[in-house]
């Protein structure tokens, strides 16, 4: 059993606002757990900017050491077996660099271990720079970095040419809590018998308006066609979004806003398919929990898409931006109940196989006890 320090420099694990990183940063606690390790977030300091600039990068790097000098004097002052054997920092990027968790592992003379470490195409590699070299001083430094992507392990390399620190992590849920939260399921209120579609994404500008947007373009082409729709998200983008899909009745749609996580899972299980195009979607958790409760999906073959939905065996995958292709998915799915059963089933193999939460336990627990 090892004692653990968590980071997670873009936003704490409790934050209120629901993202794909808050969720896996609970997923990598809950697997450090289930394995028997001790863990505590070291720090709810968060160093993350959304856009370049020279000003806010020193004011968030001040902070950042303010706080880790807090928490080096907090720990120095504790017996040395009640400190922590291992610091674990989840996403640092060049947006949000960990410069705390560097500071604190080397001041305890502990390893020092990254989840996700990564960098962002965003802007030119000037505007980013300082952020960068700090990320890229902690990936050097690490003892592990796990990896859960194919663009971040491309990145890597270029960091690191021998590899030896790189330990590759799948994605991963955890299957008991989605199973037990879609048993609460209750039936759609349509009045209609038309297979359902559920669609689930924050509504903000950018990647996930892009997503809205095919998919409203692709049910354009599908007007004919029997489905109904029921659409999870909130945000400063909702008018422009429903807008998007005026033009068909509003007796298919249902427009859920913000829900829990159980409540998704609820509204999943009641459904038959799920599509969201995932446009430059990084992992897309969400496309796991669908599968787990043996959803078929409809998405993009973008970015890292294809490392958790299957074409052909777990979901239908289109080229990325090409919404006909899109489109026709979606006619397939929605006319062939047994591909949607086929597809359905072989995708909570796909997760119970190799993106649940006890596999990653395993993978991760025999990385740190090796430290």
């Amino acid at each position: 059993m090892k004692k653990i320090a968590f980071y997670a420099p873009v936003k704490p694990p409790d934050h209120p606002i629901p993202s794909g990183d808050r969720e896996i940063s609970r997923l990598l606690i809950k697997a450090l757990q289930f394995a028997g390790h001790d863990v505590t977030v070291a720090s709810k300091y968060i160093n993350y900017q959304k856009r370049p600039g020279t000003e806010l990068f020193e004011t968030r790097a001040s902070g950042a050491r303010v706080e880790a000098n807090r928490l080096i004097a907090h720990y120095q002052a504790m017996a040395f077996t009640e400190r922590p054997d291992i610091w674990f920092t989840y996403h640092t990027y060049c947006k949000a660099p960990d410069i705390l968790g560097q500071l604190v592992s080397d001041a305890l003379n502990i390893p020092y271990v990254t989840a996700e470490a990564c960098r962002t195409r965003q802007n030119t590699d000037a505007d980013w720079k300082a952020g960068r070299d700090i990320v890229q001083s902690g990936i050097h430094r690490a003892a592990i970095n796990f990896c859960l992507k194919p663009s971040d392990m491309d990145y890597l390399k270029t960091v690191l040419p021998d590899m030896k620190s790189v330990l590759e992590l799948p994605p991963f849920v955890d299957e008991e809590i989605i199973l037990g939260n879609s048993k609460q399921a209750e039936a759609m209120s349509f009045d209609n018998d038309f297979p359902t579609i559920i669609t689930v994404g924050m509504m903000r500008p950018g990647k996930k308006r892009i997503c809205y947007d095919y998919l409203a373009k692709a049910l354009a082409h599908l007007k004919n066609e029997k489905w109904n729709l029921v659409v999870v998200g909130d945000g400063p983008e909702r008018e422009n979004i429903e807008a998007m899909f005026s033009e068909h009745s509003k007796e298919r749609f249902q427009w859920a806003g913000l829900v829990s996580p159980e409540k998704v899972h609820e509204l999943m299980e009641s459904s038959d398919i799920f599509a969201w195009p995932g446009y430059q979607e990084p992992i897309g958790m969400v496309y796991l929990e669908a599968q787990a409760l043996g959803l078929p999906v409809a998405a993009m073959h973008s970015l890292g898409v294809p490392t958790v939905v299957l074409d052909g065996k777990t979901g239908l995958l289109s080229k990325e931006g090409d919404e006909i292709a899109y489109a026709d998915n979606l006619q397939k799915l929605l006319t062939d109940p047994q591909l949607r059963e086929r597809l359905g089933a072989q995708g909570a193999r796909h997760i119970h196989a190799s993106h649940g939460i006890e596999a990653a336990a395993k993978l991760i627990s025999a990385a740190l006890e090796q430290l």
